[in-house]
């Protein structure tokens, strides 16, 4: 009994006519082979399961086959058949990430100089080859520069920005495209007419879907529907591949969009009890928020909404329910949740905790969204402010206005003359603290009122200021009552009138400003020395 091969082998294309959706690469080849203008290194890069090896040993095929066919191998000269038995010594496949080191490029450079046995060329087919070292790299670049005239060398890759520059330059670049579903769902059904199963329609896309662009892996998942049920159908599809399916999707995009986190959480817990992958499951949902950001932002072109025709009715009316922000919104939510939960133990809580913010929040959730509106609401109202302004030929700003209550203190009335019982006002407690205020506005003069104190008369919203520096009454003025009443307001949170008296008890009047200057350095610590005139005097002469 023979052993099964797997569709994806069995189905391999054998010509550049079999090869789906990558016609820019096949034509340029078929016409190099056609008119024997091959170049001698070649470098193939592209996303996975797209056709890169697989082009790569059709190429090499063709270009030493005994009759080729329009740049095609023939399929029926022993060079074709010994090739794609793998006996062919001329054509060699080498693994990249096994290959990778100085010794192996150097044991390739060896053989290399070497004729080939039976064919025409020796074709080297390095798969992966962005895993060789940058010794390895270095040591190749000369061979695959000037490699003997019977060497054809064709590089693969999936990450082409890993290959050096150097290696690139000496290479014809061929880029494979992602198939799109319709092509590959059309490779499917192709596929099951010659095999012992059917599939339908929205199977075949479903899978197609689920491949993200890639042939190999959707045949792959084909094999696996195939060994499930004779006919594939899309539940097939969710049952084999443990997908939650699309009706869970739209039923949590339903949830998310009426706000409804019990209907969301009721969903989780019925597909974690069916075992469905949580990670799947949300990697589905952002796939559906992007078809539905797609078909919002570009409603004429459902093409791009990469969905089933079954499911744009569904998704037109998801459309028109749910406004782009809170579809943006939900994206990239779930784009995050789908990265915690690659680190995360608990995927489950991940995605409840997820669904239930977008369930209660929705746009107005976003860290930045509200205070970012609210800023631009108050430079929205400040520009249209100053347009009207300057419309009225006025300045583009008014002028602060002063408080009602600071035009309430004439001049003259700051000073409070005569003797004022000051037993029965109560002292303003945290005075201390209004000085250290007042100093960080006004220290120029703040050092007046050293060894003051205050009082505070709440009827009559007036604080009653007792200054025992005899230079107060002199330097202190109605800008400086100002700015102490705005240190007072800063501290006790509301606007007092300020009055202030001398208190000639403790005050010396006789003392001049510079007595009193010394007198003030004695008290502050600071060593004062009183000379004589005669000590002034010149003694040098």
């Amino acid at each position: 009994m023979a052993a099964y091969e797997a569709l994806y082998r069995k189905w391999r294309p054998q010509t550049f006519d079999d090869i789906v959706a990558q016609p820019h690469i096949t034509k340029t080849l078929t016409n190099q082979i056609m008119r024997r203008k091959t170049a001698h290194a070649y470098l193939f890069t592209g996303s996975r399961g797209t056709g890169k090896t697989t082009c790569a040993r059709i190429f090499a095929k063709a270009i030493n086959c005994l009759h080729p066919v329009n740049g095609c191998p023939c399929l029926e000269c022993e060079i074709c058949r010994d090739a794609e038995k793998g006996a062919l010594t001329d054509i060699i496949e080498i693994d990249g990430a096994s290959n990778n080191g100085v010794d192996e490029v150097r044991n390739l450079r060896e053989n290399a100089t070497f004729m080939p046995v039976r064919c025409e060329y020796k074709v080297y087919i390095i798969d992966e080859v962005h895993m060789m070292s940058a010794g390895a790299f270095n040591a190749l670049l000369k061979m695959i520069e000037e490699p003997p005239a019977h060497v054809k060398f064709v590089l693969a890759t999936t990450e082409i920005h890993k290959v050096p520059a150097t290696i690139l330059s000496r290479c014809q670049r061929f880029d494979f495209r992602r198939i799109l579903p319709a092509d590959i769902a059309a490779r499917i059904q192709y596929i099951a007419s010659h095999e012992d199963f059917t599939i339908t329609d929205d199977a075949a896309y479903r899978i197609a879907v689920l491949s993200d662009g890639g042939l190999r892996d959707a045949l792959s998942l084909l094999d696996q529907c195939a060994a499930v049920s004779s006919e594939i159908e899309a539940a097939t599809v969710e049952e084999a591949v443990g997908v939650a399916g699309t009706d869970s999707v739209y039923a949590a995009l339903d949830a998310i969009a009426k706000r409804d986190a019990a209907a969301a959480l009721e969903l989780i817990d019925r597909l974690y009890r069916q075992s469905k992958d949580m990670t799947r499951f949300a990697d589905e949902i952002s796939q559906h928020l992007r078809s539905l950001m797609l078909l919002k932002a570009a409603p004429n072109n459902t093409a791009l909404a990469a969905v089933m025709p079954a499911e744009m009715e569904k998704l037109t009316a998801l459309a028109e329910a749910v406004p782009m922000p809170q579809v943006l919104y939900a994206l990239r939510e779930i784009r995050s949740c789908c990265d915690r939960m690659t680190r995360a133990g608990n995927r489950r809580m991940e995605l409840e905790m997820t669904l239930i913010r977008l369930c209660s929040d929705g746009e107005e959730t976003s860290p930045d969204n509200g205070e970012m509106q609210k800023r631009i609401g108050q430079l929205e109202k400040l520009i249209g402010d100053i347009i009207s302004r300057m419309k009225q030929g006025l300045p583009a700003t008014q002028p602060p206005r002063r408080a009602e209550s600071r035009a309430e203190i004439p001049a003259k009335n700051l000073q409070v003359t005569g003797e004022t019982d000051l037993s029965s006002i109560p002292p303003l407690k945290n005075w201390q603290v209004v000085l250290e205020r007042f100093y960080t506005l006004c220290p120029s003069v703040c050092s007046l009122l050293d060894d003051s104190d205050a009082y505070v008369v709440e009827e009559k919203n007036i604080i009653l200021v007792v200054a025992r520096n005899p230079l107060f009454k002199n330097l202190f003025g109605k800008k400086e009552a100002e700015l102490l009443l705005d240190a007072a307001e800063q501290v006790l949170g509301k606007r007092y009138l300020v009055r202030y008296k001398n208190d000639s008890a403790a005050a010396v009047q006789s003392d001049s400003p510079v007595d009193a200057l010394l007198r003030r350095a004695r008290e502050n610590g600071i060593e004062v020395t009183e000379r004589k005139p005669s000590d002034s005097a010149d003694t040098t002469g």
